[in-house]
């Protein structure tokens, strides 16, 4: 008898522990989730970086803006069409056209900045501080502009020492005034009267001036390694 009932309490613990195999499930990890390919794209993209400096002209319309990045900035059209990219490398600020052409370099600083080539071999533009404002020159150093600190503002005067632009500060709102007194251009975004005035040296190509605008708006020891 005895033997009988230690036979089926054996066949009892037999039958339970092959339950709680069978049910038990065959891996307690959770499965991973894949991360779709344009999510990770999208991680590898350069983010917004603070909000971009819009400029429009004396007749509220915007002419351009530009956007910052982690790794510099975007130069956008009143359509938000690329214009051109800034990017920083190793100090220097590499401008490139929408289809990553390398239009020229900004290097030095804090009182000389120059303009190069895309091969950074030969020198195209030069701008220095002077007391408390800014000359710029070409490659054979004849003068080209310069930039006055004046009331507040600043004054972007030509090789001939006319008046180009008027950069005038009033109420929180910047502008940029021909010699005539119409606004040119305006923005209400913070951006420094002598940093602005860049975009007086109307002989530059846009995307050059805003370069300049750009490197002296950015705090040297902003640019990125």
């Amino acid at each position: 008898m005895k033997l009988r009932v230690l036979f089926l309490v054996g066949l009892g613990v037999l039958g339970v522990s092959a339950c709680q195999q069978g049910g038990a499930p065959a891996s307690s990890a959770q499965p991973t989730q894949a991360i779709p390919a344009n999510a990770a794209a999208s991680a590898a993209e350069p983010k917004d970086a603070g909000a971009k400096l819009k400029f429009k002209d004396g007749d509220d319309r915007e002419r351009f803006s530009l956007k910052p990045k982690d790794d510099g900035a975007k130069l956008v059209d009143g359509e938000d069409k690329e214009v051109a990219r800034y990017k920083w490398k190793g100090g220097e600020l590499k401008v490139s056209g929408p289809d990553e052409t390398v239009l020229a370099y900004v290097t030095g600083g804090p009182d000389t900045f120059q303009v190069k080539d895309a091969a950074r071999s030969a020198l195209r533009y030069t701008l220095t501080r002077e007391g408390s404002g800014w000359v710029l020159t070409d490659d054979q150093g004849m003068l080209l502009y310069t930039v006055a600190s004046e009331g507040g503002g600043a004054s972007v005067k030509g090789a001939s020492g006319a008046e180009a632009i008027h950069v005038k500060v009033r109420d929180g709102k910047l502008s940029l005034r021909d010699p005539s007194g119409k606004t040119v251009l305006a923005t209400k975004q913070p951006v420094s009267p002598e940093a602005a005035a860049c975009l007086g040296f109307d002989s530059l190509d846009l995307p050059l001036r805003m370069a300049l605008l750009f490197r002296l708006q950015t705090p040297a020891g902003a640019a990125s390694p």
